[in-house]
């Protein structure tokens, strides 16, 4: 963990148990990535970070380097608009360019609140709005042209129930250019919770590997 205690970076098996140094291993393809994972809502632990963190562990099973980001351990702040002017806020979005702007892979987990993503997940896809090209031509180059694995869990029982939030991911991601926006979703967590899901988390894993 970082002296600020805000970032994540996992180079090995179980990485909440050792958070190491990052290093760069070659999977079978020939291809190491940098994979991002952003995890929204307020929890430490709950299924929104375990069906992530399953993602993550699969990349990690196919020697990608992964670095994590807590959206409920950092400061977000809001997009200002003076002088008809977009004014960036002064916020720890800052410390996250790097690993965004070297990116081979995102993956972003939330869950669902009054039927759209956590506060939190919400302001982070609006603070991106620095890489779009509206805003700066030269800060949209720095977006990388990868994958998005989009990951939600929510309390109702229907696979489909959001898949309008689906859609509105893919939007997004089509609009910063990146090459893929795959989807995982966790209904119904609150009788089943993902922990007691293997299937799911090995499917999860499988994403994971698969990048």
């Amino acid at each position: 963990m970082s002296s600020s205690g805000r970032c994540w970076k996992h180079t090995g098996f179980n990485p909440t148990l050792f958070l190491l140094p990052t290093v760069i291993r070659f999977n079978f393809k020939g291809i190491t990535l940098k994979v991002v994972g952003i995890i929204g809502g307020p929890k430490l632990d709950g299924n929104t970070y375990k069906l992530v963190r399953a993602v993550l562990d699969g990349a990690l099973d196919a020697g990608h380097t992964v670095v994590t980001w807590k959206l409920r351990d950092i400061y977000i702040g809001h997009l200002g608009y003076f002088a008809d002017e977009l004014i960036p806020p002064i916020d720890d979005f800052e410390k996250m360019k790097a690993d965004l702007e070297s990116m081979g892979a995102l993956v972003i987990g939330s869950p669902v609140w009054y039927g759209h993503v956590d506060t939190r997940t919400f302001n982070f896809i609006n603070r991106t709005y620095v890489y779009n090209k509206h805003y700066s031509e030269e800060n949209a180059k720095k977006w990388p042209k990868a994958k998005a694995v989009n990951v939600l869990t929510y309390g109702r029982e229907e696979e489909d129930a959001y898949d309008n939030i689906l859609d509105w991911y893919k939007m997004v991601w089509d609009n910063y250019g990146m090459t893929e926006s795959i989807n995982i979703v966790a209904a119904g967590t609150g009788d089943n919770p993902v922990e007691d899901r293997p299937e799911l988390i090995e499917r999860a894993k499988e994403i994971g590997r698969s990048l």
